[in-house]
């Protein structure tokens, strides 16, 4: 029975067999006609997918780094598959890899591409195949780093003391690109500032022919530095210059000294400067000791400047031309005129009288001085005064008597003029007459 069953099953089966298969096939061939019209294959490019680099210290164990070079860093990656499996893949799903480990000859190592999702469903293409690297030693080195500043303060600052918090910045990388490094700056920026600046600046390196090198695989210890920079206030302050000694006699030094420049720009905080009203300078180098004609000298006035202030100017050192008059001394007579004379503080209850001003119309003085101060006085304008408290204390007398008496004339002249010698004059002091005797006598 049970083979009879078999028997008629196998039949069933091999009857038309050929037509059987053919029946599949072509129903597996419309399954796949209708899925690819309802689930096409399509392709999706994905551009600059990063090329991650695996097992890259058996490269930097070795004391070496590397470079990539061409831009094989990126690469562009088609994906193809169903449209049903596409639709859910995004670029982050994509992975580029390139593993140090099985670099060739040529310093190259191969992308494999994959994704995190369907992976198996999908077939890649890459733009480039492989990574090109460059290998190269490893080397470190250090410089001092060249701290300055740009642009410019307001109008009546400028820039004083710039300091780096750190002055070396040390730094490794590939020896063709360390080769090439001659400076490293840090810049400042100042422009249009009134008071002190604390910032943050960026390190460049540059080579020698200053251009910025700009290469990741450059390392340093640090990448930035606070910089510190001062902003002062300017003055113009003038010169002052202190002639010292005498020059030879018959000769004096005249009122003209003069220097070039003849003021100076300072700077420094406003609390300084806003009490300096001049620089007065007292050098050796202004000794006219003996001299019979003018005198020039170069005289530093920087070590004359008050504690916290400097020059405006940093490329001004301080040095100055000083030209001083040396003239010779001339004498002159005048006559001054009677009634510019009088006595000073005269006592009370007491006539007093110049007998020389009583007795002639002018009273003749000479004067030394340089020829121009000389020139320049006008008799007429000459006043020849006694004082007479000065003559009392010089006498000794607690009050005045009558009597005659030398006293001392003082005359108004300029202090670049002088007396030849010193001029007195004969003073009488008398009790004043009785007023109306003559109306006794009658």
């Amino acid at each position: 029975m049970k083979n009879s069953v078999l028997k008629k099953a196998v039949r069933m089966i091999t009857n038309n067999f050929g037509l059987k298969i053919l029946a599949v096939v072509v129903s597996c061939g419309l399954w796949c006609v209708v899925d690819n019209i309802n689930n096409p294959v399509k392709t999706v490019v994905f551009n600059n997918i990063p090329v991650e680099i695996i097992n890259a210290d058996m490269v930097t164990n070795e004391g070496k780094v590397y470079d990539i070079l061409d831009g094989t860093d990126s690469v562009n990656v088609t994906v193809r598959g169903k449209d049903t499996v596409l639709s859910n893949i995004s670029r982050e799903d994509i992975k580029a890899v390139a593993d140090m480990s099985e670099l060739s000859f040529m310093n190259t190592a191969g992308i494999k591409v994959s994704s995190v999702r369907n992976n198996s469903e999908l077939e890649f293409r890459t733009n480039i195949d492989n990574v090109k690297f460059a290998i190269e030693n490893m080397v470190r080195g250090q410089k001092v780093i060249n701290v300055s500043t740009y642009g410019a303060p307001a109008e009546g600052y400028v820039v004083g003391d710039v300091k780096p918090s750190q002055n070396v910045v040390r730094y490794s990388g590939p020896e063709s690109l360390i080769n090439q490094i001659d400076h490293i700056d840090a810049v400042a920026n100042i422009d249009g500032y009134t008071s002190d600046i604390n910032t943050s600046v960026e390190l460049k390196l540059y080579d020698s022919d200053n251009k910025e090198i700009k290469n990741s695989s450059i390392k340093m210890n640090i990448t930035t530095v606070n910089v510190a920079v001062s902003i002062l206030a300017t003055k113009i302050v003038p010169l002052e210059f202190v002639v010292q000694d005498e020059p030879a006699d018959g000769y004096v030094v005249s009122r003209d000294v003069f220097s070039m420049p003849e003021t100076v720009t300072l700077a420094g905080r406003s609390s300084v400067l806003d009490g300096l009203t001049r620089i007065v300078i007292s050098d050796p180098a202004l000794s006219v000791e003996g001299m019979t004609e003018n005198m020039t000298a170069i005289v530093n006035v920087k070590k004359h400047l008050p504690s916290g202030v400097q020059f405006a100017d940093s490329s001004f050192g301080g040095n100055v031309s000083v030209t001083v008059g040396i003239e010779q001394i001339v004498r002159k007579d005048i006559e001054v005129p009677a009634r510019n004379f009088a006595a000073g503080n005269p006592p009370e209850n007491f006539e007093v009288t110049l007998r020389e001003v009583e007795s002639q119309d002018h009273y003749t003085i000479r004067i030394s001085g340089t020829r121009a101060a000389v020139d320049v006085i006008n008799a007429e304008s000459v006043i020849g005064v006694v004082d007479m408290k000065a003559l009392l204390d010089k006498t000794g007398l607690e009050e005045w008597a009558a009597g005659v008496y030398q006293g001392e004339v003082v005359f108004n002249l300029p202090d670049n003029v002088t007396l030849d010698q010193n001029y007195y004059m004969t003073v009488i002091v008398q009790a004043p007459e009785a007023d109306g005797g003559s109306d006794n006598n009658e």
